[in-house]
């Protein structure tokens, strides 16, 4: 959580596709084939925080039609490692900073995976607003909800999940973050036409890298929050990483479509 290493993008891809709310996909493919009604042209898709390219991976073959995709990122590196084709261009950019610049007056879509959970309330007014602007849709995906639930108990869980969530509640660049509020809060500023369906991460008893990946990353922002109790989280953390027990970690998909 907050790691944007190729290795955990890659290691969290089997789990980002298995969690998405398959029916926002087919009701933005219905969009996007009614958006071009026949006019031969490519959708303009607008990645935003797009990393290694993992949303276009997973979302490109699921909309039908001839798409151009621009993968936005603050992190040169990680968008080397993303898909080169020709239908792919990339733009390097400070999303706090030029967020209207990367989102153009020809965008059809934008979409974000797993961004904004990292960014302030005034970030997200202003992201909405500017897809407004353009009047084209809007998917934000496996966005982070503040639910870690394990199949069995351990004292000590809902004392780490709420030093996480107060973690992911910092300062990430944009503004002091969102977090596990963001889902509720694109829902105020985006109004009821917003359609938001769970895309929750599980993780069984056979995924240890996955759970151990999570574990490390959660007892590291714990103990960030409470530095006093760093042998306590160590202790709880020791206990998970071992744990045959299922995982629930709760995330959202959401979409806003302009009026036709």
């Amino acid at each position: 959580m907050g790691d944007f290493s190729a290795d955990w993008l890659s290691l969290r891809a089997r789990y980002d596709t298995e969690a998405r709310a398959e029916v926002l996909e087919q009701r933005l493919a219905r969009f996007a084939a009614a958006r071009l009604n026949g006019s031969g042209r490519a959708l303009q898709v607008i990645d935003l925080g797009a990393g290694s390219g993992n949303n276009h991976r997973h979302l490109s073959p699921r909309l039908p039609i001839r798409q151009h995709w621009t993968l936005v990122d603050g992190d040169e590196d990680l968008l080397r490692t993303a898909p080169q084709t020709t239908d792919i261009s990339r733009k390097h950019a400070d999303l706090a900073v030029d967020l209207e610049a990367s989102v153009p007056e020809t965008a059809d879509l934008v979409t974000a995976s797993a961004l904004i959970d990292l960014v302030s309330r005034n970030w997200l007014v202003r992201l909405v607003r500017r897809v407004e602007e353009v009047n084209a849709a809007l998917l934000v995906v496996l966005t982070y909800d503040g639910r870690i639930r394990w199949s069995d108990d351990d004292a000590e869980d809902g004392w780490v999940r709420d030093l996480v969530n107060t973690h992911q509640r910092g300062e990430k660049g944009f503004g002091p973050a969102l977090g596990p509020d963001a889902p509720r809060a694109f829902q105020d500023v985006a109004g009821p036409g917003l359609a938001t369906f769970s895309s929750d991460w599980r993780i069984g008893r056979a995924d240890r890298d996955m759970r151990i990946a999570l574990v490390d990353g959660w007892a590291t922002a714990a103990a960030e929050i409470a530095p006093e109790d760093r042998s306590r989280v160590s202790a709880w953390a020791l206990r998970r990483r071992e744990s045959e027990a299922d995982l629930i970690v709760g995330h959202a998909d959401q979409l806003m479509l302009p009026a036709m």
